[in-house]
């Protein structure tokens, strides 16, 4: 048994010997960190309690293991005992794997430089990275965010349309838009604040136009790594490379406006949906109508079918949501 600080504490059956376990029956932390531990412990447990007053349903067992690679064989072992794994990242490793991906790429660019010269170079580019990353500056909030993702998909039985190989992110049968609304409810504190400055931000001419893109389009990040892995497959058949070898993608983007940044930038995709989330919630006063929309979804409705059905406070379909929604962000921002 071990001892966290405002956290449950248990001995898991499944637990690694060099590993702090710590949770409950549905909620499980494993590190090798027993301040981590205790973080991601008490990150859970909000969003644990936030998820049951929003969805009125209770979370599927869920393990969060940071640093998985430790503990070989943890996966199979916790699936056995009942629980969903979600791996996570320590900034350690994050550290290291950064490393890894830009150093031949800065030894390459910088041949004629010292090894202490690339080495500096190396550490500032890793520092910066992991200084912009989202999951380092707001770790409990993305811890939080990520549990949205797994507990919608699980709580609502979204048939599995994926195709085998294509795509395995979040709940493949809902909707991209509704997919991140059950993870953004989830964010809390700093990450809320800088999702609605980063709209204003970037506010397009036509943000009904923006709107209407979002609510029918791929996740950004899917469109861009599905672009990128086809220009990386035809320039290893141009090249006669193996194109079934392992491949470090790396994405980059220019900051745009509007319709530009939302099919290339994930925040900004993030940043709509927090405004989606904060309008419904303005216009009926409650969270826990999200659980009516995803049913309905998961029953296989459109957001026009249940808008149609009259949800109070809310208008009758889409188009006229979109307007309310875009009228609502532009007052917003103003402010």
């Amino acid at each position: 048994m071990f001892a966290l600080s405002a956290a449950l504490a248990l001995a898991v059956t499944p637990c690694p010997p060099s590993a702090l376990c710590a949770g409950d029956e549905t909620l499980l932390v494993i590190s090798a960190n027993e301040a981590r531990a205790a973080a991601a412990l008490d990150a859970g447990l909000a969003a644990r309690e936030h998820f049951a007053a929003v969805f009125g349903e209770t979370p599927v067992p869920t393990a969060i293991v940071e640093d998985i690679a430790l503990y070989p064989g943890i996966t199979l072992e916790l699936q056995a005992a009942g629980y969903v794994v979600k791996p996570w990242i320590s900034p350690g490793a994050m550290r290291e794997a950064l490393e890894a991906q830009l150093r031949p790429a800065l030894q390459a660019a910088m041949a004629d430089a010292s090894p202490q010269t690339v080495d500096n170079a190396v550490q500032a580019a890793v520092e910066r990275r992991v200084g912009q990353n989202e999951q380092i500056r707001h770790g409990e909030a993305i811890i939080a965010h990520e549990l949205g993702h797994i507990w919608m998909i699980h709580a609502f039985d979204w048939p599995d349309t994926a195709v085998p190989g294509e795509r395995s992110y979040g709940a493949a049968g809902a909707p991209d838009w509704m997919d991140e609304t059950a993870a953004v409810l989830m964010e809390t504190g700093a990450l809320t604040t800088e999702r609605r400055t980063a709209l204003c931000a970037l506010l397009p001419d036509s943000i009904e136009d923006t709107l209407a893109l979002y609510f029918s389009m791929e996740h950004p990040m899917i469109n861009m790594a599905r672009q990128v892995a086809a220009q990386r497959d035809a320039a290893l058949a141009a090249s006669g490379g193996d194109r079934s070898a392992p491949q470090i993608m790396m994405i980059t983007r220019q900051v745009e406006a509007g319709d530009d940044a939302l099919m290339t930038d994930a925040g900004y995709y993030y940043a709509l949906t927090r405004a989606f989330v904060d309008y419904v919630v303005n216009q009926t006063g409650s969270e826990p109508v999200f659980a009516s929309l995803a049913a309905a979804l998961a029953g296989g409705q459109t957001l026009d079918d249940w808008l149609a059905a009259g949800v109070e406070g809310l208008p009758g379909n889409e188009m006229e949501l979109i307007d309310g929604l875009g009228a609502y962000v532009t007052q917003q921002c103003q402010a």
